[in-house]
């Protein structure tokens, strides 16, 4: 490539950066240190971030951030300015040190030639804006240390979810509504059926059911009407007090045989309550 080719080429670049330079908004630097309440200076970062808005010069802004680093208190920015800028623009700044938001600010930009500082540019009391006003009172989602991660854990609703219904936790950790008809029952999987269907058929109750048998002083064999399932949950009575299995009878299906210490006298009464299994 000859010389005069190189040269025309390198113009051409020049101009070229020079064009995209005059299409850039025109821009207003804080230049400003920044000290704790002790003196010290104040050492971290600034996240700088704002939604989108329109330039005095036409330039569109979209929403974004950016992280700007405070060595000794130094704290240097360039930012397009917002006051003569479209309704609403401002900047949300979170100053950020120890690994936490320490304190957060609201700036509003003029134009400037020359640097300004920070207290140039800091909201201290929010405008009539209801959107600079919300801004100055916001608690970012990062503020608060373990929310992100809290909510990312929290079950969701699934496709399968649906009001009115008892909930299920699926394979996914969403939420879902367990299907079935309005009568069944749930059980721990989360499948839904006849009441009972888990153990093999449906659960029926007897209460103060009084056992078949000749109650007189000398017979010990009484029958129930079901046998109970389990057979634990039968609650037999003689007289109002509790009789004990193995101790004062013995259950084999829904016979009952007194043992002969416990044999019901003339007169005695008895009662039973128990849990029924059906087909």
């Amino acid at each position: 490539m000859s010389a005069r080719r190189l040269i025309f080429v390198f113009t051409a670049v020049q101009a070229l950066l020079g064009m995209l330079a005059e299409a850039a908004p025109p821009l207003t630097q804080i230049y400003d240190t920044l000290y704790k309440a002790d003196g010290t200076p104040f050492t971290g970062s600034a996240v700088v971030s704002w939604r989108s808005f329109t330039a005095a010069d036409a330039s569109n802004v979209p929403t974004n951030s950016i992280t700007v680093q405070v060595v000794g208190g130094l704290l240097r920015v360039k930012l397009v300015p917002t006051t003569n800028a479209s309704a609403n623009a401002y900047y949300t700044v979170r100053f950020n040190a120890d690994g936490k938001v320490q304190f957060t600010e609201v700036w509003m930009v003029p134009p400037s030639v020359v640097p300004v500082a920070v207290k140039d540019v800091r909201m201290q009391t929010p405008s009539g804006s209801t959107a600079v006003a919300a801004a100055a009172g916001v608690v970012q989602m990062l503020d608060v240390v373990g929310l992100t991660e809290a909510l990312s854990d929290r079950p969701t609703k699934s496709i399968a979810f649906q009001p009115n219904r008892v909930a299920l936790i699926d394979a996914t950790g969403e939420i879902a509504g367990v299907s079935g008809s309005p009568g069944d029952c749930v059980h721990v999987d989360g499948t839904a059926g006849a009441c009972g269907s888990g153990g093999g058929g449906s659960v029926g109750f007897v209460d103060m059911e009084t056992p078949a048998g000749t109650v007189n002083g000398v017979n010990t064999q009484f029958v129930l009407s079901q046998a109970p399932f389990p057979a634990t949950s039968l609650h037999l009575f003689r007289n109002g007090i509790l009789q004990k299995a193995s101790v004062d009878f013995v259950l084999t299906g829904s016979g009952i045989a007194f043992l002969a210490v416990a044999t019901p006298q003339m007169g005695d009464l008895l009662s039973a309550s128990y849990r029924t299994a059906g087909p």
